[in-house]
């Protein structure tokens, strides 16, 4: 992937796991981590009817230079991490990196209630 095509500046957000004080289940909250430049090919596009809302998904491949701290090897980056770009989240499905170390490659879904 050349750096001509990592057009899109995305928002890296991380997990952090704390317990809810009154009823102690487990919650995350989500804090920004940093931004980084990326390019995006969309894989496909669909509609589906679940829980008695329509909503549309899309699942997304992302490539961005090679991160530490998005670094599959050393994170659970599905868990850990997500992306945010225009206003969407893009929950992250599967994270490999390209040759050693070279760039990232991130496979995601995002999922918005569509409104009629």
């Amino acid at each position: 992937m050349t750096i001509g095509h990592m057009d899109r500046l995305v928002t890296i957000e991380q997990a952090t796991e704390s317990r809810d004080s009154t009823s102690k289940a487990p919650k995350l909250t989500w804090t920004t981590l940093g931004t980084a430049f990326m390019a995006a090919k969309p894989m496909r596009g669909r509609e589906r009817f679940a829980a008695e809302q329509l909503s549309a998904a899309g699942d997304t491949v992302w490539h961005t230079h090679f991160r530490e701290d998005m670094d599959p090897e050393a994170y659970d980056i599905p868990k850990l991490r997500r992306l945010s770009y225009r206003g969407r989240r893009h929950e992250i499905v599967a994270a490999t990196h390209v040759g050693m170390r070279e760039s990232l490659e991130l496979v995601t879904i995002a999922s918005q209630r569509v409104t009629s």
